[in-house]
């Protein structure tokens, strides 16, 4: 528990580094009317350059094209290009209204109770449009291997374990059922991805009530009500910054889009914003239940988010000397790390498997986490670009008012909301060290490393709300003319097209996956040369109770090849069957093609591999007979 005399028994709304008699809206009360006006012309001046960057931008786009490989190009070209100019035009419109105080209609004030039926509508429609976007958007499909193993591991906690057993007779063949952020056990007796687990425990209780995808639309939900709850305690006499806080948070395409799919980052965004509510309520208890948050969030599936977004928060304790709280969360967070730096190394041996093979032989301590993180440091230029891409993509993905609004916030800051300055220097922190480590995304909606602070962006932006709304003579007209319109665009132009985008992805991917799960056959070889991203659809169940049995062949030696055909009949995925569903095409290098070719000539001379598609039968016919019973041949001897 924390030390007693660090903490207070009464809550605050203040920041636990500025003492509970400070409250930023006493200053804020007496406020100049022209203070108002001076952040409403930097605003209009913010949106300039930035309408202007924006136009650049998307002509950038429209020269790199669709065609590039290179998936965050691709990215930025085909989805987040047209949307930057979408936020051009928007800029025009808004700067527009701040210089002719343009209103709309119907304006009236927020009052506390208003605020909590706002927020209320605001919930059921995010959680109503991710419903509908899980079944009609995404499919209910795992695109990535991140999602796809975050539900793989749900499947073998919610049968009680936390690594699943794997036969002896495919043990052989494992780095070829799954190729790809597999951790990696000696004899290959057991398997699970290589992420922390608590991303997947959460997972694997809406599995258990069969309702699997209803994950993200919970963890949004609560999500949403976290971060305006910490807005009502920053900000306890402006109930309308919180339900500013809430819809800026919920028509973040970002936001909306992830919570669709099995990715760690909507369970980041919802333990942080509710471990910054405890923070905030700086009692014994609370502080002691934000550790408890901490646990989960460092575990969800890296240990090196979390922190990111405590740290600042840390500092300012250390800066206002409040040392024993400041020891608390240095404890606690210090054994929280070693802990999860460690899990593999106590499961192994304690808990899963204590005499087994991959229990006292495996190196998963200190040293294989340091080796781990020299392994994916970048330190190339190249990490600059795609840095770039990133942040480009994730401020396509909010809505358009909210970068201006939190450099407003930002800029009239100092020491006046310590929390609106530990935020961004979390979101600081992060950038640099996402840089250092792990400059490229690859797949996901917006930049998914910053999701656990689309809270924290859109309470910087309430403070830009509040600084430009502070005029006590005149109605907010402008600003609100302003938001009104940042969300419209947000759900009825961004949010479709990137929804259009997202299905137009997921689709062929899902269809495939699809067609290889009815092959007639006992394994199916996917062979991923040529196509985009092949071997994600290398897909199994965790306890190999399916059939037909997934593998990439490029993972597969000479005599495993030989093995396989002997003994089951065996399909092939590879290039002709992917154009079939609309796959993009990919180029490899020459010694893996070269690899390939042998494996498939060898296929070839042993009479190996049919199609996976049936004679005349269309991917459309696969997803019509998916209903439909399976039949099993399996070949004799």
């Amino acid at each position: 528990m924390p030390p007693d005399e660090a903490l207070a028994d009464v809550p605050t709304s203040a920041h636990p580094a500025q003492g509970p008699g400070w409250t930023p809206l006493r200053r804020q009360a007496h406020a100049q009317d022209d203070e108002a006006l001076g952040a409403r012309i930097r605003l209009a001046a913010i949106m300039t350059v930035l309408g202007g960057i924006a136009f650049g931008c998307a002509a950038a786009g429209w020269m790199i094209g669709g065609n590039s490989q290179l998936i965050s190009a691709y990215f930025f070209a085909t989805q987040d290009a047209p949307v930057l100019l979408a936020f051009g035009l928007f800029s025009i419109v808004a700067v527009a209204a701040f210089r002719n105080d343009w209103a709309i209609a119907a304006i009236c004030p927020i009052d506390r109770r208003r605020a909590w039926w706002l927020a209320a509508v605001i919930l059921v429609i995010a959680c109503g449009l991710i419903w509908i976007g899980t079944y009609l958007v995404y499919r209910r499909f795992g695109l990535a291997m991140d999602e796809f193993m975050a539900d793989f591991d749900a499947r073998i906690i919610a049968r009680g374990h936390l690594l699943a057993a794997v036969a002896p007779e495919w043990r052989d063949d494992v780095p070829a059922l799954q190729p790809i952020f597999r951790l990696e056990l000696p004899g290959n007796a057991y398997w699970s991805s290589a992420y922390l687990p608590m991303n997947a425990a959460i997972r694997a209780v809406f599995v258990l009530l069969g309702a699997p995808t209803s994950q993200g639309i919970v963890l949004a939900g609560v999500a949403i009500i976290a971060v305006f709850a910490v807005a009502r305690r920053l900000w306890p006499d402006r109930p309308d910054a919180a339900v500013v806080v809430a819809a800026l948070t919920a028509c973040s395409s970002q936001f909306l889009i992830t919570a669709m799919t099995p990715y760690a980052m909507t369970a980041h965004l919802a333990l942080n914003m509710i471990w910054l509510w405890l923070f905030l309520g700086d009692t014994r208890g609370r502080h002691a239940l934000a550790a408890g948050v901490g646990f989960v969030a460092c575990g969800l599936h890296q240990v090196i988010f979390h922190p990111l977004f405590v740290a600042p928060f840390i500092v300012s304790l250390m800066r206002a000397r409040r040392w024993k709280l400041t020891a608390w969360y240095l404890a606690a967070y210090g054994a929280i790390g070693l802990f999860w730096v460690l899990y593999w190394a106590i499961e192994l041996r304690v808990v899963s498997v204590p005499a087994g093979p991959a229990g006292p032989s495996a190196d998963f301590g200190i040293g294989h986490f340091i080796r781990h993180v020299v392994a994916i440091v970048d330190l190339s230029p190249g990490g600059l670009f795609f840095m770039a891409l990133n942040l480009l993509r994730f401020i396509a993905w909010q809505s358009p008012l909210v970068i201006p609004l939190a450099l407003i916030g930002l800029m009239t800051q100092g020491e006046r909301n310590r929390t609106i300055v530990d935020l961004a220097a979390g979101i600081a922190l992060t950038l640099a060290a996402m840089l250092v480590l792990m400059p490229f995304q690859g797949h996901g909606w917006g930049y998914r490393y910053l999701h656990g602070f689309l809270g924290g962006l859109a309470l910087i932006a309430a403070q830009g709300w509040i600084r430009i709304t502070s005029n006590r003579v005149r109605a907010p007209r402008a600003p609100a003319f302003a938001l009104a319109l940042s969300i419209l665009v947000s759900l009825a132009v961004v949010l479709p097209w990137q929804a259009y985008q997202v299905r137009a992805l997921v689709t062929p991917y899902a269809s495939a996956v699809a067609a290889i799960e009815r092959a007639e056959a006992d394994v199916v070889l996917v062979d991923p040369i040529d196509i985009w991203y092949g071997e994600d659809l290398v897909r199994n169940d965790p306890f190999l109770r399916a059939r037909p049995k997934v593998l990439s062949l490029p993972r597969l030696d000479e005599a495993h090849l030989r093995e396989l055909c002997a003994r089951y009949d065996v399909a092939i995925f590879d290039r002709d069957d992917a154009r079939h569903f609309g796959l993009r095409g990919m180029q490899y290098t020459r010694d893996v093609v070269a690899r390939d070719q042998a494996l498939r000539a060898l296929a070839r001379s042993l009479r190996c591999g049919h199609p996976v598609l049936s004679a005349g039968m269309s991917p459309t016919a696969v997803n019509r007979e998916s209903a439909q019973p399976r039949r099993r041949v399996r070949r004799p001897g």
